[in-house]
């Protein structure tokens, strides 16, 4: 045990310091779950009092921002304290929010001389409203509310520049717990709605126009970041929903309240440092790490963070776009690992982009394309050598071959790059396409076998790995099916027939499938083919009439030692046919299967898992239930597990406990129409009709074809 944890001191402090983290941690709009800070903490899940003071916390913290919890969602995230949970959310109603709660405003209210017309949005910690302020004539302004605006007026009140909002003025409004930053209203939308086709005035243009108009999007943002920079502040959120595309087009920078001047290596942490994920960068990820920890800085923190967030707002804005070798350059540096080798100033930056709008060399990044560069060259000097060009014209002729070959290798090259890094996502649709895209370019061009035959396999390894999800889909559709009771017989029709035509092409299926592009594809589709033949076995009998039962199980069998011949020996498989031939009365059989399978005890989670759900298949659901716990304690997040555990629970009369664990299930997978249908089951069975009937109107909604409940 820890040793802090051996005294009630000890347990104190480390509580306090946790709850008092969690409070900073939603003051700065991030919404952290009180299991978060157990699991950094296990010992404290074995301590109730400890864990109880961080449950009441979140709870407090909960109420105070508008996000309250019922009190059956926390029973059913912490069940073994279920009377002290429901005890804290009673004392909750009674004691009401602490003090200091905020309370936003609605639409067509005042809120001192402004007067509310639209909501321009939301975030974790604010709102933005459009209002009209009547001591100037009821102009039309931008109202941002937050409860803790921090020293983000401050900062805005500092930079004067095109590209950056500015501030008008500040307000408290301290009977709502409110501060507001009065902005311009510009009109237009935030480059994430443009991005997302959500803004009324369309998206970004298709094609060179696109580019064109994102590198000048990220000329102008580059300008902005260095005039902040020159005053000493670094921004730490630049994201597309803090861009805004003013109506006349203008890109603007926007919300300031991260912003703070630079830190050095080995400096204390500060009280707040922030920052948004997939745009942070290394170094400023490992420097939130380090104060929710409580450690000094591990790395510079600068501008040069900055220039990492553009880079990664620029490629995704260009995501889909073909673009030239010099500017995947001056991306590649702006969003490499080590701060050292970024632009050192976003000016720099700027500059790059500002070259390559001119058609000019860049002087960021090496000019490694000699078509590129010869590109450039011609759309600067259009009307140069026009007296040359017509007595070189032979020459020009016989070159034309070589450079349109030239410029095709250099666009298969650049299909082969980016669908290889969709291998690395695991995007393989789209490496797929890009790919056959790249073979169709370089198709014909002599000389480039080599090029081709990457390509051909690159393809083929997305295939595979996309072949592989796509039969990870289908195993998600039907395990439900191995323990639901409430199945129709047209559910199960389509789920065997589908069955039996991935097991009669299973050779194909394994030759397919093989050589995965990550180890971990590979586990998953030899697991996911044992788990269709468990499946399809099992269906055999549920589907045949009584005068076909026999010969039902007699196939199950079969199909088990087909399994065993294609993926090796497993105690799942050994324990299912037991099953069987007990039922058939082949009794030394059943013994024989059930030795093999007793010497081949689960030992993975997934092993547990399928033993569990073989025990269930068997009405052993006692059993069963022993297995699933041990999957449990190893893969806490196994969405299968805790479905059959539910099922389990269900069976053995459990209900709460069941509604529980299918209430984990509709955490992990909000869109299956199984995990929510069977906690209405259980709603059912635990006399809360009104729950009960909300879970089967939502899961009928997402898959019509399930039976209606009784009512």
């Amino acid at each position: 045990m820890n040793p802090l944890l051996a005294d009630a001191s000890g347990l104190s402090l480390i509580v306090g310091r946790l709850a008092d983290e969690m409070d900073h941690c939603w003051r700065r709009g991030e919404r952290p779950a009180a299991e978060e800070f157990l699991d950094r903490r296990p010992d404290l899940w074995h301590r109730p009092e400890a864990a109880l003071e961080l449950i009441a916390e979140e709870l407090a913290l909960r109420e105070e921002y508008g996000q309250p919890a019922s009190a059956s969602e926390l029973v059913g995230r912490f069940p073994q304290w279920s009377a002290q949970v429901q005890a804290l959310c009673e004392c909750q109603q009674v004691f009401g929010s602490r003090p200091g709660a905020v309370t936003f405003p609605t639409l067509g209210e005042t809120l001192g001389e402004f007067h509310l017309v639209a909501e321009l949005g939301r975030g974790a910690h604010g709102r933005v409203f459009l209002a009209s302020q009547s001591s100037l004539g009821d102009r039309p302004v931008v109202l941002k509310l937050a409860p803790d605006a921090g020293a983000e007026h401050l900062s805005l009140a500092r930079l004067q520049h095109t590209h950056i909002v500015p501030l008008y003025s500040a307000h408290e409004f301290p009977e709502r717990g409110l501060r507001g930053l009065c902005l311009p209203y510009f009109g237009g939308a935030t480059l994430a709605a443009l991005l997302a086709g959500d803004s009324p005035v369309g998206g970004l243009p298709p094609g060179s126009a696109r580019l064109d108009a994102v590198c000048q999007i990220g000329v102008c943002l580059a300008d902005a970041l260095q005039y902040a920079h020159d005053r000493g502040l670094a921004h730490l959120d630049l994201k597309p929903s803090n861009v805004l595309i003013a109506g006349d087009g203008t890109p603007m920078l926007l919300d300031f309240h991260l912003a703070r001047p630079p830190l050095k290596a080995g400096n204390s942490a500060p009280a707040w440092l922030g920052g948004t994920p997939g745009y942070m960068a290394p170094e400023l990820a490992s420097a939130v790490q380090a104060v929710r920890d409580g450690e000094p800085i591990p790395l510079d923190i600068d501008a040069r963070a900055d220039i990492f967030s553009l880079g990664v707002l620029l490629s995704e804005s260009l995501a889909g776009t073909r673009i030239s070798v010099g500017l995947a350059d001056v991306l590649a540096r702006c969003t490499a690992p080590s701060a050292a080798d970024r632009y050192p100033t976003a000016a720099d930056l700027a500059a790059d982009l500002r070259r390559h709008l001119a058609d000019q060399p860049l002087k960021g990044v090496a000019n490694r394309s000699l078509v590129e560069g010869l590109r450039k060259w011609l759309r600067r000097r259009p009307y140069t050598l026009p007296f040359g060009l017509v007595l070189a014209s032979l020459a020009v002729a016989a070159g034309v071959l070589s450079i349109q070959a030239a410029g095709h290798v250099n666009r298969a090259s650049e299909a082969l790059h980016e669908g290889e890094n969709h291998i690395d996502h695991g995007r393989y649709v789209e490496a797929v396409e890009i790919l056959r895209g790249g073979e169709t370019v370089i198709s014909g061009v002599p000389f480039e076998k080599s090029l081709t035959g990457r390509l051909r396999e690159a393809r083929r390894l997305a295939e595979r790995g996309q072949a592989a999800n796509e039969l990870h889909a289908f195993c998600d559709r039907v395990r439900p099916l191995y323990a639901a009771g409430a199945v129709t017989a047209e559910q199960m029709r389509i789920a065997a027939s589908r069955c039996q035509e991935i097991w009669a092409e299973r050779a194909a299926v394994v030759q397919r499938l093989g050589n995965q592009p990550k180890p971990e594809l590979e586990r998953q589709w030899q697991a996911d083919l044992l788990d269709i033949g468990i499946v399809y076995a099992h269906l055999q009998p549920r589907m045949a009439s009584p005068d076909q039962i026999e010969d039902a199980h007699q196939r199950a069998l079969t199909i088990l030692v087909e399994a065993e011949h294609l993926l090796g020996p497993s105690g799942v498989l050994y324990q299912e046919r037991a099953a069987h031939a007990r039922i058939l009365g082949l009794f030394p059989h059943a013994e024989q299967s059930a030795r093999l399978a007793g010497s081949l005890e689960p030992r993975t989670p997934w092993e547990h898992l399928l033993a569990g759900r073989a025990y269930l298949g068997s009405k052993d659901a006692q059993r069963a239930l022993v297995e699933l716990d041990l999957c449990l304690e190893q893969d806490p997040g196994s969405l299968w597990a805790n479905y059959y555990r539910g099922v389990c629970l269900l069976q053995l009369g459990e209900p709460a406990d069941a509604a529980a664990s299918f209430s984990v299930c509709v955490a992990l997978a909000p869109g299956s129409a199984w995990c929510l249908y069977n906690r209405g089951l259980a709603y059912t069975q635990a006399g809360r009709p009104d729950r009960a009937r909300a879970d089967f109107d939502r899961a009928l909604a997402l898959d019509p074809s399930l039976p209606p409940p009784a009512r």
